[in-house]
């Protein structure tokens, strides 16, 4: 039995029908698909969407940062004011 050119139906995966041809049809396009070579053009978009999502990314984690470091300064700035008015009352 040979899996990497073609398997029999029947041989190994049920008893064949529509699981077997649907298979079938699949492992034929991973097959497909691992041997056809991108061109140029659809490298470049393809990293072009990479770059683009990667940019996005970058934008919302200094935005989860500049909102933590605000957050931080405005807890920070309360608790020392709690500190001097408990010191001026005391």
């Amino acid at each position: 039995m040979e899996t990497r050119k073609h398997l029999e139906p029947g041989e190994g995966w049920g008893e064949g029908g529509a699981d077997w041809a649907r298979l079938q049809t699949l492992l034929d396009l991973v097959r497909r698909e691992q041997e056809a070579e991108l061109t140029p053009e659809r490298r470049e978009r393809i990293r072009a969407r990479v770059l683009e999502g990667w940019e996005r990314y970058e934008a919302r984690r200094r935005r989860r940062r500049a909102f933590v470091a605000v957050a931080s300064t405005v807890l920070l700035a309360g608790l020392v004011l709690t500190f001097v008015i408990r010191a001026r009352a005391g």
